[in-house]
């Protein structure tokens, strides 16, 4: 996505969210902040993303009625700027907490990316056991989802792995 794209989803966010803040929903409030630091994340904007994705993850993690999907796609849009920042500990953390939400709601999608993720850091980590399990977790996953895009993700991190 361009820059001026880029800009175009922040400002469609922002005012989403304006309007959110005066009304009494605070889960699609929660909703609509976390979709504004996807925004600010694509656009480079990371410490914009990063008050975006904790606020989020306050609203929903302080609401019974909150949806676990939601819950659990907050999770990743974090862990993947804390990733792309180099926060391996955190990113590992909230990989893991996406993870275990992804199979309680048997999003297997979800279950496969997230597996990747934590595969590549666990390589990283230098456990080469647990990052093989966890890749072929994510093949698996990735195989049932029978998603070309997750697929193709997966692919993408065992190639990474196998460097």
């Amino acid at each position: 996505m361009t820059t001026l794209g880029n800009q175009e989803h922040v400002l469609k966010y922002k005012v989403a969210v304006a309007g959110l803040r005066k009304a009494n929903d605070p889960l699609r409030l929660a909703h609509a902040v976390r979709h504004l630091g996807d925004a600010y994340r694509h656009a480079g904007q990371t410490s914009e993303a990063e008050a975006c994705y904790v606020e989020a993850l306050s609203i929903y993690r302080s609401r019974d009625d909150r949806n676990t999907l939601d819950l659990a796609n907050a999770i990743r849009g974090y862990a993947v700027l804390k990733n792309e920042t180099g926060s391996w500990q955190e990113a590992k953390l909230l990989w893991q907490e996406a993870h275990d939400l992804y199979l309680s709601v048997g999003v297997t999608a979800g279950v496969a990316g997230s597996a990747g993720r934590l595969a590549l850091l666990a390589q990283r980590e230098g456990d080469l056991q647990k990052s093989s399990e966890l890749l072929r977790e994510a093949i698996a996953a990735a195989e049932s989802a029978g998603d070309p895009e997750v697929l193709q993700h997966v692919r993408e991190i065992s190639a990474q792995i196998e460097q």
